[in-house]
């Protein structure tokens, strides 16, 4: 008995999911396994149905679609995932360069078909492009409007104006938030990629947001304390090396 290629769709315009799946229900080496609205819904969807391939739509409601392949290329056996997205200079680009297939839209069939023999191509042979080096740069061209984060088992998505402060402790990197504390899963680098100019790397560990800094505080031997408006009266140490990057940002 033949293996079905098992594909999800994630997009948040239902007649684009419905579109894409009218394309691959046509090919009998294919079979949709589910639909997916959002980013945090495609994550929990891609982890319970194991799906070969994940057609992502760039532009969702809570998650950036970068963000979400980013997260799915942490999962064991990660999918192949195949871009969907509105002509996009910048991306068709990026995606051309390092050789990882896309969809613009609106679909077509000619298009659609060289995508699906792709996606044959790649799960026989078993290899999936390197995206790594993509994500990160698309990243760095499109700063993410949402992130997300773990509450024990449960994925939350926060505003970034929600996190406070971000610390890395170890392997983990903790997002002080009004929700709690919030574990980012990624580095603190991949976390500052994210972030807009209100953030600040204060310290190798620690990422602070500006809003909600209440003092500048010398401390020992030439070195300052930021000192925040949270509940808990936190100060943030100030790295000697980030130093002159903050005294220009906050001017003192």
């Amino acid at each position: 008995m033949r293996r079905l290629i098992k594909a999800l769709i994630v997009d948040d315009e239902e007649p684009a999911r419905q579109e894409l799946r009218y394309y691959l229900e046509q090919d009998a080496d294919f079979t949709v396994i589910g639909e997916a609205a959002g980013g945090g819904e495609a994550l929990e969807l891609t982890s319970a149905l194991r799906p070969d391939v994940v057609f992502l739509d760039i532009e969702l409601w809570d998650l950036d679609g970068v963000e979400v392949a980013r997260l799915l290329l942490k999962q064991a056996a990660p999918p192949l995932i195949i871009f969907a997205t509105a002509y996009d200079d910048y991306a068709v680009q990026a995606f051309e360069l390092n050789a990882v297939d896309y969809l613009l839209k609106p679909f077509n069939a000619e298009r659609m078909a060289t995508t699906l023999d792709r996606i044959r191509h790649l799960i026989q042979q078993q290899v999936a492009p390197p995206l790594a080096g993509l994500l990160a740069q698309l990243a760095a061209h499109r700063k993410t409007a949402k992130i997300a984060a773990w509450r024990e088992e449960r994925l939350l998505v926060v505003d970034p104006e929600e996190i406070i402060y971000a610390e890395a402790q170890g392997h983990h990197v903790l997002l002080k938030t009004h929700q709690g504390i919030l574990r980012f899963p990624g580095t603190l680098q991949e976390l500052e990629d994210k972030l807009d100019r209100r953030f600040l790397r204060v310290h190798r560990s620690f990422i602070v947001n500006l809003d909600h800094v209440r003092e500048v505080a010398p401390y020992f031997h030439g070195t300052y304390r930021l000192l925040l408006k949270d509940e808990e009266k936190t100060e943030i140490p100030i790295g000697r090396t980030y130093l002159k990057d903050v005294r220009s940002v906050l001017g003192f």
